[in-house]
């Protein structure tokens, strides 16, 4: 059969179409609208929670030297890891009574030479008056000595020690975020491409499109097709996550690491994309009805599954034996580098090198589907096997 379309121009137009029917897909809109939800959720309910911010607590002073003392702990009170508010009251008696009311948290008496606190109040709030009041009092000393005001100060605020960080960042817990977004995208959308293969068909379409176009060309559009729909939602979900953890302060999005990170996860996909679903395109071709199509993709989803299972050891040890063997085997390698690539444990020829077999592992499932796909596609009823399909015996489209 000679098609009319050969090459590029016939796969752009399977990818555009592809693009065009998954795109308006509501199973496709649903998804990411789901996905959207689960991550604000993830993100944002733990700040509507409380949790991961700075406890808050009330400060209250009467006279000059209590509020002083108190407006130099709010001054230090990042340092202890609390959120002070400072308010003023007419007496010492006033401040003690608003402690006792549970209005206020802490009360710095007696010109800050005591200190009444509250049962519950936060640690790092006495903390905090403490160091203050440590700091007045030492201030007022070196006073007394002679000292200038710019000699007290810096008596009480030396330089800092330089600091030369040693190890690793911990970006285990990105690390496992990229590794739940590329099973679930690579998993959800190669089976995508198995389904619409088998769809098509059961419909007969196939016939009609293959009229015009070779079975391989119409194969390297569909995975082209679905994969960029994959790649914008994956896109789309990145950059969701990165909005939404800037404006609560989870992610330091300025830093190398997340952008770095979203990188990765990209890359990867495509490359872990590209081998599943030339597989999933295999086993939907053999098969004829979709309750025959998990016969054939069972063995591909257990590949996917076992590879995210055999991956997790990674994420606590990505320098390890077993995690470099991995990054090298091609249904692994997807899952495992990109943990390695975001916990900095990969050398440059390691991912150069998982990259080179990826792509040669790709080529060569893309002939076998090529092959299978173009012998199977057109045949109904009983189930092919793969044997006969790569042989090309009974009806092909060639």
């Amino acid at each position: 059969m000679s098609g009319e379309l050969r090459g590029w121009p016939a796969i752009r137009t399977v990818a555009r179409r592809e693009i065009r029917e998954r795109g308006r897909d509501k199973a496709t809109a649903i998804s990411t609208l789901v996905t959207l939800v689960i991550l604000a959720a993830i993100v944002l309910l733990p700040s509507a929670l409380g949790s991961g911010k700075d406890p808050k607590a009330t400060v209250v002073g009467a006279d000059p030297a209590a509020l002083a003392v108190a407006r130099t702990a709010h001054a230090g009170q990042q340092a202890f890891s609390v959120r002070l508010t400072v308010d003023r009251v007419a007496t010492d008696a006033a401040a003690a009574r608003r402690v006792r009311d549970g209005d206020a948290d802490v009360a710095i008496l007696r010109d800050g030479r005591a200190v009444v606190a509250a049962h519950d109040a936060e640690d790092g709030a006495i903390a905090a008056v403490q160091a203050a009041s440590r700091a007045q009092r030492t201030a007022a000393a070196l006073a007394a000595r002679g000292l200038s005001r710019a000699e007290v100060a810096q008596a009480l605020a030396p330089p800092a020690l330089p600091v030369a960080r040693a190890g690793k960042e911990d970006a285990s817990g990105l690390a496992f975020v990229v590794l739940l977004v590329l099973y679930g995208q690579i998993l959800a959308y190669g089976i995508v491409v198995a389904t619409g293969v088998v769809e098509e068909k059961q419909s007969r379409i196939v016939e009609l499109v293959l009229s015009a176009i070779r079975p391989r060309d119409l194969l390297a559009g569909k995975v082209l097709g679905v994969g960029v729909v994959g790649l914008v939602q994956l896109l789309l979900i990145g950059v969701a996550g990165l909005g939404l953890s800037a404006a609560t302060g989870h992610l330091d999005v300025g830093g190398p690491g997340v952008p770095a990170a979203l990188l990765i996860a990209l890359c990867w996909f495509l490359l872990g994309y590209a081998l599943y679903a030339c597989a999933y395109a295999t086993g939907g071709a053999l098969v004829s009805r979709q309750e025959e199509l998990q016969s054939t993709t069972t063995p591909i989803t257990m590949a996917v599954i076992g590879s995210f299972f055999v991956s997790l050891p990674a994420l606590d040890d990505p320098s390890s034996t077993l995690a470099e063997i991995l990054s090298f085997i091609p249904p692994c390698a997807p899952l495992v580098m990109p943990i390695r690539q975001i916990a900095g444990d990969a050398p440059a020829w390691q991912i150069g090198l998982s990259v080179v077999v990826m792509l040669a592992a790709i080529a060569l499932l893309v002939a076998i589907a090529g092959r299978v796909y173009a012998n199977a596609v057109l045949r109904t009823g009983a189930r092919v096997r793969l044997g006969t399909a790569l042989r090309g015996r009974g009806r092909a489209a060639a």
